[in-house]
C-alpha cells in the first residue's frame, strides 16, 4: 500500500514513520512542483475564485459572496472525476476510484497550440492566503508533447521560449476576446499633446521587455467599487 502526502512534519516524524512501517505502508512525497495535498488543492481553487471577484470589484471585500462561492464549488463538476462533490454518495466510490486511478495512457491535451494562458505561481512557490494563483503575464502555447501526463512549451509575446515544460494543471487558458483590458502599473514617458498624445507604459505583471507605447485615448480608468457608490 502507498501513501502520498506533502512534506509537512505532521507526516514526517518518528511516530508516523514507525506506524507506517508496522503496517507495511510505503510513504512518499512528490519532488515535482505540482505537490499540493488534496485539501490545499481545494483551498487553492476557492482562493482563485475569490481573487477573480477581488479583481472584478477592485476590492478585497468577500464576506458577502463567500457562501455563494463555496456552494458553487460543491455543485461544480470536477474535471478530475466528473462528479459534483455535493452529489457524491458511498455508492459512487468504486466509479470515483476507477476514474481517478485507472486513467488512459492516451495523453489528454487541454490546450491547443496558439492558446493564450497564464502560469500557476505554485510552479515557483506555493503561495498561501489571498494572493492571485496565476501570473498576470500571459504566454502562448507553441508546442505540445504527448508525454504521460502531457506537457506544453510556451513563448512570450516576443516569441521568446519560456524555460521548462508545463503540465495541464499549471496552466490557465484566458480569452482576451471577452476582456481586452490589461492593467497598467505605471506611465514611464509621454509624448505629444491632445488627441495625438502617446504614453510609454509598464504593464502589471509583465517584464520591462514588454513595455510599450499606446495612445492616451486607449486607457479606461477603473475605480474602486466603494468609490463608485
Amino acid at each position: 500500500m502507498n501513501l502520498q502526502t506533502d512534506k509537512g512534519t505532521e507526516f514526517y516524524n518518528k511516530n508516523v514513520r514507525n506506524m507506517l512501517k508496522q503496517h507495511k505502508i510505503h510513504h512518499y512525497s512528490t519532488k515535482s512542483e505540482n505537490k499540493c495535498a488534496v485539501l490545499e488543492r481545494a483551498h487553492r481553487t476557492l482562493r482563485e475564485r475569490l481573487y477573480r471577484v477581488f479583481t472584478h470589484r477592485n476590492s478585497y471585500k468577500y464576506y458577502d459572496i463567500l457562501p455563494m462561492l463555496v456552494d458553487s464549488y460543491n455543485h461544480s463538476t470536477h474535471r478530475a472525476h466528473g462528479f459534483e462533490p455535493a452529489k457524491v454518495t458511498m455508492a459512487d466510490e468504486p466509479e470515483l476510484y476507477k476514474r481517478l486511478y485507472h486513467s488512459s495512457l492516451v495523453p489528454q491535451f487541454r490546450f491547443a497550440v496558439g492558446d493564450i494562458v497564464r502560469v500557476s505561481k505554485a510552479r515557483k512557490t506555493f503561495r498561501k492566503g489571498y494572493l492571485p494563483g496565476w501570473t498576470e503575464e500571459t504566454f502562448r502555447v507553441y508546442k505540445r508533447y504527448p508525454t504521460i501526463p502531457p506537457t506544453y512549451a510556451l513563448q512570450d509575446f516576443n516569441s521568446k521560449e519560456i524555460d521548462g515544460r508545463f503540465y495541464n494543471e499549471e496552466l490557465q487558458k484566458i480569452d482576451k476576446s471577452t476582456n481586452g483590458y490589461w492593467a497598467i502599473e505605471k506611465i514611464i514617458q509621454t509624448k505629444g499633446r491632445g488627441p495625438s498624445r502617446r504614453l510609454f507604459v509598464k504593464w502589471v505583471g509583465f517584464p520591462d521587455s514588454q513595455n510599450s507605447w499606446i495612445r492616451a485615448d486607449q486607457i479606461e480608468l477603473r475605480h474602486n467599487e466603494s468609490e463608485c457608490k
